[in-house]
């Protein structure tokens, strides 16, 4: 799997490992080798959790909620990964 972001980075993207962050994230710090293959890799598990979970038996409000919750944990988890480097 590729990288999401393959280009140049643009104003709202940092270079520096070490760039300080804001909570509400209105320019992002580089990410380290590492840190990006755990973001690809997080990523990746939870498409095919999405896949698996389409493909189940399972339908209505219990699917609309187990995907949501499998949204937030995502989300969670990579802003947890790509925020605030020196709590890393």
């Amino acid at each position: 799997m590729t990288h999401v972001f393959e280009d140049e980075p643009d104003a709202r993207q940092s270079t520096d490992v070490h760039h300080k962050v804001s909570r509400f994230r209105p320019t992002y710090r580089g990410l380290t080798d590492n840190q990006k293959y755990a973001h690809d890799r997080i990523k990746r598990c939870a498409a095919e959790l999405e896949l698996a979970m389409n493909e189940s038996v399972l339908i209505g409000r219990e699917l609309a909620l187990a995907m949501t919750k499998l949204e937030e944990s995502v989300m969670w988890v990579i802003k947890g990964l790509t925020g605030d480097s020196s709590k890393v």
